[in-house]
């Protein structure tokens, strides 16, 4: 936690999380003398602010800053700073939001150079910025009991939230001039709840169409999605300690981390009715549990699937030892280094979660992930021109947990049965393992050519090795191609900057990069993939699998790739007064990976990006100043679907924002800032092709047809703030600031009607939201 000494009525954090405002902390002039620096100043500032609208026009303005459901609040801030001159020993006691859910306190007492000791302690609370509205009961609890609404919005509104407590005590002692222990312990409880949620399609064998032969199928409902808040009460408690030490040439720190992560739930156990609405709305029961004659011990049901036991995160821990540091072995030439080793585990109790179905001689998981890592980097200036660097890091990530079988998915037994039947013998999963190693190093050469150009060229190189699924079969990967044991990236980096005048820098950069990697490791078990050879595990080209289906899928972080990015540039100055700052950015990933010419490359396909930029800070006078920025963004992400669909992804955003401060008096000084954003996704969609080259189907130029509408999220703020000095060490502020917010999204309401879950269930948020926030607070400084 970190509390900004401000002499303002409403604190900095108050302000800049809501507001996209914020006004800066005070702090010592140059022109400050030594008596002044040595005798602090503190202050105390007491106020009350009032907020308009209700919790729903505040739902996103109110989402971190404590003001989200009451009308007025009280503003209490202060800072008490003292200085033992006869001991040189420091005081400090400070508190921030003292009248709002974010409130922050924090207590130091040191001598610089020998002790410190420090508490802290903050709170953080976050509403989820949509209102649902339903017939649940006991939300957020661990047993919460579904009731269908007759019609959606005829339920309860409930506002879910989560609420952090935060508590730090610190210890810093110098054991001898070049030897410093540091000791940090912190404990976080959280609790509440957040947006959740469960769904299910019938699988054939657990509850699908063969039921009996007297049951018709459109007396039933196949699937359902249903809303869930997740119940959260949980503590994290963290340490770090270490010792400094430093002389001439070596700075080394050594020392200890530990996570302690406890949940004081472990599932979540639904109480579902068995009416669930059909894709009209119309409520049915849903499909009952398969016969034995089906599978082997049954199915089951709609309801007992959505009623079964959903895990919430285990308790675990982590434990670290590390040391790292520098060491000159030249004034010109400097190492720096790092070494960590971590082991992680878990392993909470099964049924100590209330969950059951473990795998056989299983009681809990027995998580167990240790990781080493290790960083050596070398600077070196061999000549006033000439810098150059080089830097190698290497991570084994070992995961050590016990392999067992976790989920079994039936399959239909050969030759076909009639009515269906499935047996267990099938695909099944079991644990994943995230056993990688990665190796990353970077060599870069920078050169002061004539004219102030400096030329710096780079080269980089990234490594991953990872599991992948062997020929053993002990576990099935269901929905991709084939997975990719090992990937390298290779790259280099251009810049050129040159210093053109005393009041103009500028730089321009280009980066290109490659990655490509091992063959892949099939995951088909098709009979074609066993006679070619590319049956599961076997390892095989990427014009394999996509000869055995056109529509096979990689993942996007193992396909070969090419990357290339431009930067541009520049400071300038031209006055004392006027500062001015541009940047323009323009990157591009495509996958390179080999596919077929006909269906085209099928998953993500290509990525780019945009980002200009404008900052700019005048000062129009001695007493005024007037700052702004400008800037624009836009990432485009391209995605041909397995199906016949090609995606086309598009985040644009534009901001500006403009700010004037200063003196209208020797008493009175003023500021406004008026910022604006705009963000807008676009879903574009159009039909493809099919696999073969055949003309897209009706149904998805139907679909293609109707699209998807736009997400557009707007805000604009204005703020004012006036401080008017009552007296040489008193003083009174005005805080005024209005917001005007839109959010417009299909995702959860679409043309004023929200989207509503098998239960009528419904998820939304005021499209227009407009807020005005009024703070008055008298400070008093005092030494």
């Amino acid at each position: 936690m970190k509390i900004s000494k401000q002499h303002l009525g409403v604190s900095q954090t108050a302000i800049a999380l809501a507001l996209l405002a914020a006004f800066g902390p005070a702090r010592a002039e140059d022109g400050q003398s030594v008596a002044e620096l040595t005798t602090p100043e503190s202050f105390v500032s007491v106020g009350v602010a009032g907020v308009s609208g209700d919790s729903k026009d505040r739902a996103l303005f109110g989402q971190y800053n404590g003001m989200r459901n009451d009308d007025f609040y009280g503003l209490l801030n202060f800072d008490y700073l003292k200085r033992d001159n006869a001991t040189g020993t420091w005081t400090e006691f400070k508190g921030s939001n003292l009248g709002l859910s974010t409130r922050e306190l924090g207590f130091r007492r040191d001598v610089q150079g020998n002790w410190k000791v420090k508490a802290e302690y903050s709170e953080l609370e976050r509403y989820y910025p949509r209102t649902i509205n339903t017939g649940m009961t006991g939300v957020g609890t661990t047993t919460p009991t579904i009731n269908r609404l007759a019609a959606p919005g005829t339920g309860t509104d409930v506002d879910l939230k989560t609420k952090r407590k935060n508590a730090l005590l610190g210890f810093e002692k110098w054991v001898s001039p070049s030897l410093q222990f540091v000791a940090e312990f912190k404990n976080e409880d959280k609790d509440g709840a957040r947006l959740w949620g469960r769904g299910y399609d019938c699988a054939s064998y657990v509850c699908g169409s063969s039921t009996t032969a007297a049951i018709s199928q459109a007396a039933f409902v196949k699937n359902a999605v249903l809303l869930l808040a997740e119940p959260i009460k949980s503590n994290t408690k963290q340490i770090d300690a270490k010792f400094n030490f430093h002389d001439e040439k070596l700075m080394l720190s050594a020392g200890y981390y530990g996570s302690f992560y406890t949940n004081s739930y472990g599932s979540l156990n639904p109480v579902v009715p068995n009416l669930f609405n059909n894709g009209l709305g119309q409520p049915f029961p849903g499909y009952p549990a398969v016969g034995t004659n089906i599978i082997a011990g049954g199915g089951m049901s709609l309801q007992g699937v959505l009623q079964t036991p959903m895990a919430l995160a285990p308790d675990n821990q982590a434990h670290q030892i590390y040391f790292d540091g520098n060491y000159a072995f030249t004034p010109t030439t400097k190492a720096n280094f790092k070494y960590a080793y971590t082991h992680a585990t878990q392993n909470d109790n099964f049924v100590g979660m209330g969950l059951s179905g473990a795998p056989s001689g299983m009681t809990d998981l027995g998580g167990r992930v240790d990781t080493v890592l290790a960083q050596f980097g070398l600077t070196t200036r061999p000549i006033d021109k000439l810098t150059l660097l080089a830097n190698v890091r290497y991570e084994n990530k070992d995961d050590k947990t016990p392999n067992a079988l976790y989920n079994v998915e039936a399959t239909a037994v050969t030759p076909a049965t009639t009515p269906a039947s499935y047996t267990n013998v099938g695909e099944f999963w079991n644990n994943n393992h995230v056993t990688s190693t990665k190796v990353n190093g970077k060599l870069e050469a920078s050169y002061l050519l004539p004219a102030n150009y400096r030329a710096t060229i780079g080269a980089d190189y990234a490594s991953v090795e990872r599991e992948v699924p062997t020929p053993a079969g002990d576990e099935i990967v269901a929905g991709l191609g084939g997975l990719r044991a090992r990937n390298s990236e290779t790259g280099y980096r251009l810049e050129l900057r040159k210093s053109m005048s005393e009041t103009l820098n500028g730089a321009i950069g280009y980066s290109s990069s490659k990655r490509g990697g091992s063959d892949w490791t099939s995951l088909q078990t098709s009979a074609a993939a066993v006679a070619a050879g590319a049956g599961y595990g076997a390892t095989v080209p990427a014009s394999t699998l996509v000869g055995l289906s056109a529509t096979t899928i990689m993942p996007m972080n193992m396909v070969d790739l090419e990357r290339d990015k431009w930067k541009v540039s520049a400071d300038w100055m031209p006055t004392e007064r006027l500062t001015v700052q541009v940047a323009l950015e323009n990157g591009k990933d495509k996958n390179t990976n080999f596919y077929n010419p006909v269906a085209g490359g099928k998953g993500w396909r290509d990525s780019d990006f945009k980002l200009y930029s404008l900052d700019m800070a005048f000062a129009l006078t001695d007493n005024w100043r007037l700052t702004g920025y400008a800037s624009y963004g836009d990432q485009t992400l391209h995605i041909n679907h397995s199906t016949g669909y090609l995606l086309g992804l598009n985040d644009r955003n534009d901001a500006v924002g403009i700010g004037l401060d200063g003196k209208l008096s020797s008493k009175l000084q003023v500021g406004a800032n008026l910022s604006y954003l705009n963000d807008v996704n676009k879903y574009g969609i159009d039909a493809a092709p099919s696999a073969t080259g055949a003309p897209a189907s009706a149904a998805n130029l139907a679909q293609a047809a109707i699209g998807l509408p736009d997400v557009t999220f707007r805000t604009t703020t204005l703020s004012f703030f006036g401080k008017y000095a009552l007296q040489k060490n008193a003083d009174i502020r005005l805080d005024l600031i209005h917001q005007r917010n839109r959010l417009v999204e299909w995702t959860w309401m679409n043309n004023g009607v929200p989207f509503a879950y098998a239960d009528n269930t419904t998820v939304g948020a005021q499209q227009q939201q407009n807020v005005s926030f009024i703070g008055v607070s008298y400070i008093y400084k005092f030494q």
